[in-house]
């Protein structure tokens, strides 16, 4: 999905409201029923039991009354703080309000910065504990330095936020969308829900800091009017969003299908010090969708997998095909090769280099110390890939980033959008650098980066699930481009709905499990 500037967005509303038949209020609706919908994903999953809206003067003000209105119709306890008298209110904004009181809810109106501090909400033993802060203050046609009541507002959110998270309608109050810069006060969200499209300033790295995790909310805008004003981030990367990856879905499972419609998976990995890593891999695999996981490791892992995984197969490497005998490798739709596999035996490395020379093998994800070896493949040993089909995807830390094109990991990070598209160059493939803002490089083609995700998932494990997760959207039958893609999104939606129920700093590679969903 591609960015889209301030004007870009109005135009696109403009052009819809006036010529589309779809009323200004009726996408107000529906962008205040997306975040009431994102918020109670989110309290549920912070254990939250209550709402505080904070509603600004503007078209943003109204998508919070929309917003708080659907909370308080679905029975949730919610209070309405308003930083503009009702007077002041136009257009939309004002339907939205009305619309808000009549089902009995109604605002603190607080339209002053010493309103603010005169209030009971500025003491502390009022302000709320494990409440969910929806911040619908600035929209992103705002700009310049936020003052008085607003001002007040966003700092009172900002002190707030330790006990409570933070969702922002649209942009964070205070920052810029156009820029991604703060010029004053800005509210630091834990998630921000934008509509249509990534607004630019939302590219700039430093806008990182008070986005969160960025989401993506459809709320009826015309695909052609938006992408008739889409533009292009300076490194040409696109973000990994939610309207677009759902497309990656497959249609309903059939009532007649079985195990086999849904593909086959081989996990090659584990060694005697890293005996859990493909037994991560292997549940990823099973919960991207795939009807049967198949795992070649050795006995320390199979004891693992009896506990964690025991839906899982076993089976020994599949050797080299004698003549006229039947290609064992032949019955998998995907292999995953790598996690936890140490340095790889004769036999593993004979595999590997099978892998990315044969072009009859299934499609395949390679990771942690098979990079390494595919590396050394393919400096020392001259391999060089077969540019007619894209089969392999790779999904490279940082150091194996490095190691694969010959470089320092400070190299790498120097500029991650050229080490991506390099790796996926020297070795056609899909490339999956991990790391703050994943990317997902094809080559000679399109850059795709996540904004979701958190700090919290820099544990050892979360890597072995994303290669699983590969795996299995693979052998689902997935484009190895889409699967890379939907299998980032996908990770990463799990990590932070993890950071969300139990925070960042205990969070385990295998909490995921209890928060991934396709």
């Amino acid at each position: 999905m591609k960015w889209i500037s301030v004007q870009g967005i109005r135009d696109a509303e403009a052009t819809t409201f006036a010529q589309r038949n779809l009323p200004s209020y009726t996408a107000m609706c529906r962008a205040g029923a997306s975040v009431a919908r994102a918020a109670e994903v989110m309290a549920e999953l912070s254990g939250c039991s209550r709402f505080v809206v904070l509603c600004g003067p503007g078209n943003n003000g109204g998508d919070g009354f929309v917003a708080a209105r659907c909370l308080h119709t679905d029975g949730f306890d919610v209070s309405v703080l308003m930083t503009v008298v009702p007077a002041r209110l136009r257009g939309d904004a004002r339907q939205a309000w009305k619309d808000m009181n009549a089902v009995g809810l109604e605002a603190v109106v607080l339209p002053s910065g010493d309103a603010w501090l005169d209030s009971p909400w500025a003491d502390p033993a009022v302000s709320p504990r494990r409440a969910l802060i929806i911040d619908a203050l600035l929209g992103i046609g705002a700009n310049g330095v936020p003052c008085g009541s607003v001002a007040a507002a966003i700092r009172w959110i900002n002190r707030t936020a330790p006990t409570c998270p933070v969702l922002s309608v649209d942009v964070p109050s205070g920052l810029d969308a156009d820029t991604g810069m703060a010029p004053g006060d800005a509210v630091r969200a834990d998630l921000t829900l934008t509509f249509s499209r990534p607004k630019i300033g939302f590219a700039n790295p430093a806008a990182r800091v008070w986005l969160g995790t960025l989401q993506v909310a459809d709320i009826g805008l015309p695909a052609d009017l938006l992408d008739a004003a889409d533009i292009d981030a300076p490194d040409g990367a696109e973000l990994i969003a939610e309207p677009e990856i759902r497309a990656f879905l497959r249609p309903e499972r059939r009532l007649d299908s079985h195990k086999y419609a849904y593909g086959n998976t081989l996990v090659v990995g584990g060694c005697e010090a890293y005996p859990h890593a493909p037994i991560l891999s292997a549940a990823a695999a099973y919960r991207a969708g795939c009807g049967l996981v198949t795992l070649a490791v050795p006995d320390a892992s199979r004891a693992a997998a009896a506990v964690w995984v025991p839906e899982a197969v076993f089976a020994s490497l599949p050797p080299l095909p004698k003549e006229g005998e039947e290609d064992a490798l032949a019955r998998y739709n995907a292999v995953a090769i790598g996690p936890g596999m140490g340095v790889p035996d004769a036999a593993r490395a004979a595999l590997l280099k099978r892998l990315v020379t044969d072009p009859q093998s299934p499609r395949t994800v390679i990771d942690a110390d098979a990079l390494t070896a595919l590396a050394r493949l393919r400096r020392e040993e001259g391999w060089i890939p077969d540019g007619t089909a894209l089969r392999t995807v790779l999904t490279p830390h940082p150091g194996e980033a490095a190691r694969l094109l010959g470089v320092t990991a400070k190299d790498i990070q120097a500029d991650r959008p050229a080490a991506a598209r390099a790796i996926a160059a020297d070795y056609h493939a899909i490339a999956v650098l991990k790391g703050h803002n994943t990317l997902v490089a094809e080559p000679g083609g399109r850059l795709h980066v996540c904004m979701s995700g958190n700090p919290g998932m820099a544990t050892a494990g979360t890597g072995d699930i994303l290669t699983g997760l590969v795996a299995g959207l693979l052998a689902r039958g997935l484009g190895t481009e889409d699967a890379a893609v939907f299998a980032v999104a996908l990770h990463a939606r799990a990590g932070d709905r993890a950071a969300i129920r139990q925070g960042q700093e205990s969070l385990v590679a295998s909490d995921l499990f209890g928060t991934l969903r396709l």
